[in-house]
């Protein structure tokens, strides 16, 4: 071949690979971590599945925990979150205060300012106190959000991601990912075709994708979805990420 001819299918080649696309992330956000009942181990033998499949599989995750949980003393249930978060294959964070319940109002989907930043901050003293580590990222518990939500949010400096928030918040200045999907449709039911099919219609071409789903709520059928949701994903090539990890990646560009 001539010289330029060889410069020429050299410089295809590595054009090629700087045009190709980066993996999309997917950050698995999985809610609601609460003690389990006494003597039936520190979380639900659903949750206990969950973090062994992720291990297993090394797939990266995080776990949201309602912090209320962090209030009474439970040597083994914090001994297990220590655990999942020393790993670095899980992270924690925080998933709001309260477990409401479907007759109480959402956390923050009223308040004032001053009152949602002290749910934050005693949320983030609690971990620090019991578990020995902050909650860099957020995400409501069965609630929807306000503006006195995003300046709280700004004025706790722990908080560093908001998980399904605004596309532009009008305070926070960290980062904030929005909704595209979850992992469920509906709420608490992991359908591969259902997803599938959101998937490839409204969030395949995404950067990062943060997908909600609820382990405790899922039986065995549910659980089954959730795995072949997993495996269509691994089908993909994308990458799975904690969210810390995806804030350092956006902090290196």
């Amino acid at each position: 071949m001539k010289p330029l001819l060889i410069l020429l299918a050299l410089t295809g080649v590595f054009l090629g690979h700087a045009l190709a696309a980066e993996p999309q992330i997917i950050l698995l956000k999985l809610d609601d971590v609460v003690a389990g009942h006494i003597g039936k181990g520190p979380v639900s033998s659903r949750w206990q599945r969950t973090a062994d499949y992720l291990k297993a599989n090394n797939i990266k995750g995080s776990f949201g925990v309602i912090c209320e949980s962090l209030e009474k003393d439970n040597a083994a249930y914090f001994q297990w979150i220590k655990d999942l978060q020393a790993a670095g294959l899980i992270e924690i964070w925080m998933h709001g205060y309260h477990m409401k319940n479907a007759t109480e109002p959402g956390e923050f989907d009223h308040g004032t300012f001053e009152e949602q930043r002290d749910i934050l901050a005693k949320s983030e003293r609690l971990a620090k106190e019991k578990l020995g580590f902050s909650l860099p990222a957020f995400g409501p518990h069965w609630t929807s959000t306000t503006d006195a939500t995003d300046q709280a949010l700004e004025a706790v400096p722990e908080v560093k991601i908001w998980l399904y928030g605004p596309p532009k918040p009008k305070f926070f200045t960290r980062l904030s990912i929005e909704r595209v999907m979850g992992l469920e449709n509906p709420t608490f039911v992991p359908d591969p075709e259902k997803f599938k099919a959101t998937y490839e219609k409204a969030a395949a071409k995404r950067e990062v994708l943060v997908l909600q789903g609820h382990p405790d709520q899922w039986d065995e059928k549910r659980w089954a979805g959730f795995q072949e949701i997993i495996e269509f994903l691994k089908s993909k090539n994308v990458v799975f990420m904690t969210p810390s990890e995806y804030l350092k990646k956006t902090q290196q560009k």
